[in-house]
C-alpha cells in the first residue's frame, strides 16, 4: 500500500507543480538551450548507438510476489538508429539466454542459438521486421516507440524545446546532497507527462514518463544515465542506460555503449506500403462450438465459455481490457439471460490477466491461485485512479471477489463439470491452473504446448510440454482434445505424438488416487 501510495503522490506531485516551486521556478528555454550547449543536440540531427548488456520480458515473471523480477535475457548485441527530423527509430536486438536461468519464468525462455528481433517507427507508422525480413504492421504502437525516442537524452531536448507546455522546476539532488537539478516536465504527443532531469552540469541525467498499461495501469518507466557521457566530436553521450519499469519498479534494460555515430546516413525511415495501407482491426471474437453448452471463444488469445445450469463461466481473460470485453458480449450472446459468475485465470503474466479488469468492475468472481492474491489485490484491481487511459474499473471503483485455489477446485451443476488443479512442478509460471472436462474430455491450457501451424517446423521438445505430461498423469486427466490459449484447438493425439508418448497413464496418488478413479 505504502508504494502504491507514492506512484500516486508522486504523478500528482509532478503532474501538477507546488506552488512554490512555479513561483521560483527557472526559464525551461533558458535551461534547455544550456542542455542543448552542454550536449551538442543541435549538432545531432541523427545518431546511432551500439550496445550489449540485458533486457527482460515485460511481465513475465514466475511468480506473482512483488520482489519477483521478470526474466532476463543477454543481448549479444543492440543497435539503435534515429533520425528526430523525421520522428524515425530502427531497434536491432540479438538475445540470448546468457547466464540467464533458462527455464524459470515466461517470455518464451529458453533462447536456443539466437534470437532476432527488429522494430521499427517512423511518425505515425510502426512495424516489425521478421526473419523473412517481411514487414509487420504494428498498428498502435507508433506513440509508444516514439516515446522510447523522446526518451534518449538528445531526443528528450529537442521535444521539450519544441513543447509549447514546457515547464521547469528546481529541486535538491537528494536527501544527502546539496546540489540542485531542474527537471523539465511537458505532455510528450500531448499526452504523456515527461520528465527530464537535468543536473548543474545541463547533462539530462534521467527520464521519466506514464505509459497506459492493463496491468500497471499508468505505469511509471525511466531511462536513467549509467557511468556519466563520454564526448563523441562535440557531443556527449553517455556510457550507458538503465531503464526500470513500474512500481515496485523492475528492470527493463541495462545496456552499456560500446559505439556512437553521429549523423550517420540514411538513417531517416523509408515506411512500406503495406505499413501505410494498415489499419486497426476490430478485436473479434470468432466462436466455435465444442459440445453442448462449451464454445471456444477464438482470436489472438483463446478463452472459452461454458454454460452451467444457472450461471455461466468463462475460461481467461486475457490480453487487455478491449479483449476482455469483447469475450464477456459474446459470452452473454451465447449464453443469453444467465449471469456470468466466474471467469478463471491460468496465470498472472501479463498477456493472460491482462483482460481481468473489465470482469472485475463488473463483479465476476476471479478464479486464480492462491499465491496471487496480493499482487491482484494491491496492483492488477487497485483502486487508484487510470488518468492516461481510464477504464469502468477506475472510474467507478469496486472491490473484486476471488475464489483463491491452493490444489484443485471444482464447478459443477451435476452435468456440467469443471476441474481446475494447479500445475505442479512448473517453472514457467508458480501459480498455473488446468482446467478439465472430465466429461467432455477437453483440457485447457496455457503456455505448456503451444504447436506450431501446420507446415512448419515444430520447436524442440520443452520443459514445460513434459510438465503438462507430469500433470496430466499425475492428476488422472483423460482428454481428446486440447485448448491452448495461444493456439487453439487440437487434437490430444497429435500432442501425445509430439512428446513421444502412446497415452496419457494415471500415476497419482492419495488424493490424486481418488480423482482418477
Amino acid at each position: 500500500m505504502a508504494n502504491k501510495l507514492w506512484l500516486s503522490m508522486a504523478f500528482v506531485a509532478l503532474c501538477a507543480m507546488p506552488v512554490a516551486a512555479q513561483n521560483n521556478a527557472p526559464n525551461a528555454r533558458t535551461v534547455l538551450q544550456a542542455a542543448d550547449a552542454a550536449m551538442g543536440v543541435s549538432k545531432v540531427n541523427s545518431l546511432q548507438y551500439s550496445a550489449t548488456g540485458y533486457v527482460t520480458a515485460l511481465g513475465q515473471n514466475y511468480s506473482a510476489a512483488l520482489d519477483e523480477t521478470w526474466p532476463r535475457f543477454e543481448l549479444k548485441s543492440f543497435v539503435r538508429t534515429i533520425d528526430y527530423g523525421s520522428n524515425s527509430m530502427r531497434e536491432d536486438q540479438v538475445r540470448v539466454q546468457g547466464a540467464w536461468s533458462a527455464t524459470r519464468g515466461g517470455g518464451q525462455r529458453p533462447i536456443i542459438g539466437e534470437r532476432k528481433q527488429m522494430q521499427l517507427v517512423s511518425g505515425n507508422y510502426a512495424w516489425n521486421v521478421n526473419d523473412q525480413n517481411q514487414p509487420n504492421p504494428q498498428v498502435g504502437q507508433a506513440e509508444l516507440r516514439q516515446l522510447e525516442l523522446i526518451m534518449t537524452p538528445h531526443g528528450f531536448i529537442k521535444a521539450a524545446m519544441a513543447a509549447p507546455d514546457a515547464k521547469a522546476m528546481v529541486y535538491a539532488e537528494s536527501s544527502r546532497s546539496t546540489k540542485k537539478v531542474t527537471v523539465v516536465q511537458f505532455k510528450a504527443l500531448g499526452k504523456y507527462p515527461t520528465n527530464g532531469w537535468i543536473n548543474d552540469q545541463n547533462m539530462v541525467t534521467k527520464v521519466q514518463t506514464w505509459l497506459p498499461n492493463p496491468i500497471l495501469g499508468d505505469m511509471f518507466v525511466e531511462t536513467r544515465v549509467q557511468g556519466g557521457y563520454k564526448d563523441y566530436n562535440g557531443v556527449k553521450f553517455p556510457v550507458g542506460f538503465h531503464q526500470s519499469i513500474g512500481n515496485p519498479p523492475h528492470p527493463s534494460y541495462d545496456i552499456q555503449i560500446s559505439d556512437v555515430k553521429v549523423n550517420v546516413p540514411g538513417a531517416a525511415l523509408q515506411v512500406p506500403d503495406m505499413v501505410r495501407q494498415a489499419t486497426a482491426q476490430p478485436n473479434r471474437v470468432a466462436t466455435r462450438q465444442m459440445a453442448p453448452g462449451v464454445w471456444l471463444l477464438g482470436g489472438p488469445y483463446n478463452s472459452m465459455a461454458v454454460e452451467f445450469r444457472d450461471y455461466a463461466v468463462i475460461v481467461e481473460g486475457p490480453m487487455d481490457q478491449e479483449r476482455g470485453e469483447a469475450v464477456i458480449a459474446e459470452t452473454r450472446r451465447l449464453i443469453p439471460n444467465k449471469p456470468i459468475r466466474f471467469v478463471v485465470n491460468t496465470h498472472h503474466h501479463f498477456d493472460h490477466s491482462g483482460g481481468l479488469r473489465p470482469f472485475g468492475a463488473e463483479d465476476i468472481v476471479v478464479v486464480t491461485h492462491e499465491s496471487n492474491f496480493n499482487y491482484y489485490e494491491g496492483i492488477v484491481f487497485d483502486l487508484r485512479p487510470r488518468m492516461i487511459q481510464p477504464d469502468r474499473l477506475s472510474i467507478a471503483p469496486r472491490q473484486v471477489h476471488y475464489v483463491l485455489v491452493k490444489d484443485s477446485y471444482k464447478i459443477s451443476d451435476g452435468n456440467q463439470e469443471m476441474d481446475i488443479f494447479h500445475a505442479d512442478q512448473l517453472e514457467h509460471a508458480e501459480d498455473m491452473l488446468i482446467v478439465n472436462f472430465p466429461k467432455l474430455k477437453i483440457v485447457y491450457e496455457a503456455d505448456l504446448w503451444n504447436p506450431a501451424p501446420a507446415g512448419a517446423p515444430q520447436p524442440p521438445i520443452s520443459a514445460q510440454n513434459m510438465n503438462f505430461v507430469y500433470n496430466m498423469e499425475r492428476l488422472g486427466i483423460q482428454a481428446d482434445t486440447v485448448v491452448s490459449t495461444h493456439t487453439g484447438v487440437h487434437p490430444m493425439s497429435d500432442f501425445l505424438k509430439f512428446v513421444g508418448r502412446p497415452q496419457i497413464v494415471a500415476r497419482g496418488g492419495g488424493l490424486n488416487a481418488a480423482l482418477n478413479q
